[in-house]
């Protein structure tokens, strides 16, 4: 899922959500950070709601599921269906359904629920617009329910065989300049923190208490079976390639098809020949303060 609240050439994209690339980045990702719900966030009830925003292909919502009592109800959210599992592989405790994050939720669903998870929504956000998002998921909390975001930021190029070109990859990233020229960008894929941007005190100040962000990097990750570095860094040359894809046709973006074509076919070769990417992944969580 990405976010689509703005208008215009230079707003957020929306990337097509291959089935495979969102379940190997949940794979990745669980096993670079160690959990699916972070450990400060209590071991949710027999009779939990949790809500998972961005939920793609439900992954992440059923590894959580097998993991608590059926008693539980599980809600995966996201602005396309395209990824949702078959409905008859739903679990009688998990449901999907679509909406934007941006909008408000039905009144049903405010104030119902004890956990919402939210993963790899962001490209490059604002600060405000980042507020925004979060101000409008806390509306789903119960008091004392807890916000978890997991994203992505700090994209860095390496090679692990000397004399490797790196150019057509650099090329992709720089391309994506537009994207993170907002103001204040503080999170997202596409975003290289200047230094410390402040997420934990944004979240304190829209009410969130017991704040705490976890920041891992995916060179941590030392398991050759999994091709990390291969697999990883191909499918974030496929989402920064779907990005691009936008821009065709933007005036002075540049871009067209044979340009994107021709950088693809010659990053991947680049990857054969031992260039490989670094993510910084980000966990934050907050608790919605009680009503005293």
């Amino acid at each position: 899922m990405t976010d689509s609240q703005n208008a215009g050439p230079f707003a957020h994209p929306v990337v097509e959500e291959i089935a495979e690339r969102l379940d190997e980045q949940h794979i990745f990702t669980t096993k670079i950070l160690g959990f699916l719900l972070h450990p400060n966030i209590p071991i949710p009830s027999p009779h939990a709601k949790i809500a998972d925003i961005g939920t793609g292909t439900g992954i992440w919502l059923l590894d959580v599921a097998k993991s608590l009592p059926p008693t539980c109800q599980l809600t995966g959210f996201d602005v396309t269906p395209s990824a949702f599992p078959p409905s008859h592989k739903w679990p009688p405790n998990v449901s999907f359904q679509l909406h934007d994050m941006h909008r408000p939720f039905l009144p049903s669903e405010l104030g119902t629920y004890d956990v919402v998870a939210v993963r790899f929504v962001s490209d490059a956000t604002p600060r405000a617009d980042w507020a925004h998002t979060i101000k409008n998921l806390m509306t789903l909390l119960k008091p004392g329910g807890w916000l978890q975001w997991i994203d992505s930021c700090n994209f860095s190029l390496y090679n692990y065989v000397a004399g490797t070109s790196r150019a057509a990859c650099q090329e992709i990233y720089d391309g994506l300049q537009p994207f993170r020229a907002a103001e204040d960008v503080v999170i997202g894929l596409m975003m290289r923190e200047p230094g410390n941007v402040g997420r934990e005190e944004l979240w304190r100040k829209l009410g969130l208490v017991e704040v705490y962000e976890d920041v891992l990097s995916t060179d941590r990750l030392q398991e050759p079976q999994l091709e990390l570095r291969d697999k990883g860094t191909r499918n974030v040359i496929v989402c920064f390639l779907g990005c691009l894809e936008s821009l065709v046709g933007v005036e002075g973006s540049g871009w067209t098809k044979e340009r994107i074509e021709r950088v693809k076919e010659e990053a991947m070769k680049e990857v054969d020949q031992g260039v490989y990417h670094t993510l910084d992944q980000v966990c934050i969580v907050g608790k919605k303060a009680t009503e005293t």
